[in-house]
């Protein structure tokens, strides 16, 4: 009685030794058999050989038609193949070499080889879709070559004369994407969600909808939605178990008026989940999440579901931007993070779980937030290096460019407020001397046409 092994068990075998790597790909049904005897008739065989060391050693013994091989003796067999093992020589090279009886193994090769050459090709059609499947996603923000923006507050938004008075400035000067609220400082929802826990929450403040959106769209704009992740008076409030807690005095942990949620809670991963995909349904190009961090503070009583160590800070911010990034780019939209402007400069993660490399690998787009008036005294050598937008973006840029120096990932924040027309002009002069896209950031949306002039 013979024993049969298919080519994926053939294969299975070489993987369970160590030789090759074990994939389920590579079960597949192959017509070609390998025969072996039964272990029984491997007890009568004329050898003292035991023949489970045989088989321990990756050993095949051949046969024909139930014929045991007289001619190398199994005790031959054995010394030959311990000299190969010696020289590094993989089982199947032994029995390829010194299979020239029956050839059964150099049939065999053929079909193997093909079989491998068949998976690479699978493999390679299937790398192609998926180039081709990014490339259509990025179409709709790389057709614009370069992306030049300006931030909408999204309360704001809701007035029709303001609107108005936007789209005039958008269509006379060199503005072609837009950054408007989903999810406000507040807490508040800014579209009409069907999202049961932010009504429930009353946390819906309906400023635009999908038809409102459609001027953009009409008009050729692309459509930036900013999401508040970590950062929810709302949700703290009434979500106590979600909430960073403060432990000294036994309430959901606050700076002034700002209430901050605990990044490693998955309830709290799950809402900002779900608002972001309605949002992509409504029609924005990209969800762009802001305070997507750790409170930036050294208090000791803040309380998390997970440790807070730099490794789990940023395994926690990177963890869900990948995962959040996965699930958007499925609903035909990209993603973006807004990182505070030292994080371009400070190599570990700020305490907050901001670290630019990690988040470079998680996101489409970075926007550090380089706002001159928000660094200290002396920094990049300046004593006041609010009054020198070019130098300051400039030097906070060259340090994220040295670290990550794909230009078409970092998209950065530009200040557009406490300066003048011409201050604000040399923060976008330093960014464009870069190749750089960027956002102007104003939190009143108040921009005057002459700082967007074109060429």
């Amino acid at each position: 009685m013979y024993k049969t092994l298919t080519v994926s068990s053939f294969i299975m075998i070489l993987a369970f030794s160590g030789y090759i790597s074990e994939d389920k790909q590579l079960i597949s049904p192959v017509s070609i058999e390998i025969n072996f005897l039964e272990e029984t008739q491997l007890k009568d065989a004329p050898s003292k050989v035991d023949s489970k060391k045989i088989l321990k050693s990756n050993m095949f013994n051949h046969y024909s038609q139930g014929r045991l091989i007289e001619s190398p003796s199994l005790k031959e067999e054995v010394s030959i193949i311990k000299n190969f093992t010696k020289e590094h020589q993989t089982p199947l090279d032994f029995l390829l070499s010194n299979d020239k009886n029956f050839g059964t193994l150099q049939e065999f090769k053929p079909l193997l080889d093909n079989y491998y050459l068949y998976l690479e090709s699978l493999e390679e059609l299937r790398n192609r879709i998926s180039i081709q499947e990014e490339r259509k996603l990025f179409w709709q923000h790389d057709k614009f070559g370069r992306i030049r923006a300006i931030y909408l507050n999204g309360y704001l938004y809701g007035n029709e004369s303001f609107r108005e008075k936007i789209h005039n400035l958008i269509s006379t000067s060199l503005i072609n994407a837009v950054v408007i609220d989903i999810k406000s400082d507040n807490g508040h929802i800014l579209f009409e969600t069907n999202n049961d826990e932010a009504i429930e929450l009353n946390a819906v403040r309906k400023k635009y909808d999908k038809e409102t959106l459609n001027y953009y769209k009409e008009n050729n704009i692309y459509l930036i939605g900013r999401l508040v992740a970590f950062q929810d008076p709302i949700y703290a409030i009434n979500n106590h178990e979600s909430a960073v807690w403060d432990t000294q005095n036994n309430r959901p942990y606050r700076q002034g008026q700002q209430y901050f949620l605990d990044p490693s809670d998955s309830a709290v991963q799950e809402y900002i989940l779900n608002i972001a995909i309605e949002a992509c349904r409504l029609g924005f190009n990209e969800i762009q999440f802001d305070y997507i961090r750790y409170p930036d503070s050294n208090y000791r009583y803040m309380k998390f579901d997970l440790e807070s160590t730099t490794e789990n800070r940023t395994e926690t911010i990177t963890n869900f931007l990948s995962k959040v990034r996965d699930k958007l780019h499925l609903e035909n939209c990209l993603i973006s993070a807004d990182i505070f402007g030292f994080v371009l400069t400070n190599k570990s993660d700020g305490g907050i779980g901001q670290n630019l490399e990690s988040i470079y690998e998680a996101v489409d787009f970075v926007s550090p937030m380089i706002y001159p008036s928000h660094y200290s005294k002396g920094s990049f050598g300046y004593s006041h290096p609010n009054s020198y937008p070019f130098e300051v973006v400039t030097a906070a840029l060259e340090d994220g460019l040295e670290r990550e120096d794909n230009i078409h990932k970092l998209r950065p924040y530009l200040q557009g407020f406490w300066h003048s027309n011409e201050e604000i002009k040399e923060g976008i002069r330093a960014a464009e001397a870069k190749n750089l896209s960027w956002i102007m950031w104003n939190s009143l949306s108040s921009y005057s046409v002459n700082v967007f002039e074109g060429d």
